[in-house]
């Protein structure tokens, strides 16, 4: 565990799935794509890149789709909450939705993804690295 990065934990709505994080994000990420908005329907989606041994559910079981070959996404089954998304380029990277932190603030993002898919209303106010497709963080 890096002794610089304070745990977080995080959870759904309804507190019936819980997790927690102990390793310092690989990557801050916004998510633009087609999917992330259909699976939070939301605009765009916040992300950390937690690597496999740095997180852990502690509570409670989500439920999972296979949005794409490969590609899972973690939620609650009662009340719905995005939590985690596995798979892709990078297995064994936990992509954590922001919006699920008990503390969402402490996680700034430094990059977006997705940017050729980003609605035309909805630029940030914040000036990020931007990439047409995947962050290759992810």
């Amino acid at each position: 565990m890096n002794d610089a990065f304070r745990p977080a934990a995080g959870g759904c709505l309804c507190g019936a799935v819980r997790y927690r994080v102990t390793m310092a994000p690989t990557v801050v990420d916004i998510c633009h794509c087609w999917q992330c908005r259909k699976a939070s329907g939301a605009p765009f989606v916040g992300w950390i890149g937690v690597l496999g041994d740095g997180f852990a559910w502690t509570d409670g079981e989500p439920a999972q789709f296979e949005s794409s070959p490969g590609n899972r996404r973690y939620f609650c089954g009662a009340c719905g909450t995005p939590l985690v998304m596995t798979g892709g380029d990078s297995p064994d990277l936990h992509g954590v939705t922001i919006g699920s932190l008990d503390e969402p603030q402490r996680f700034i993002p430094t990059d977006e993804g997705w940017v050729s898919q980003r609605l035309p209303w909805a630029p940030l106010a914040h000036k990020l690295r931007s990439y047409e497709r995947d962050n290759p963080g992810f």
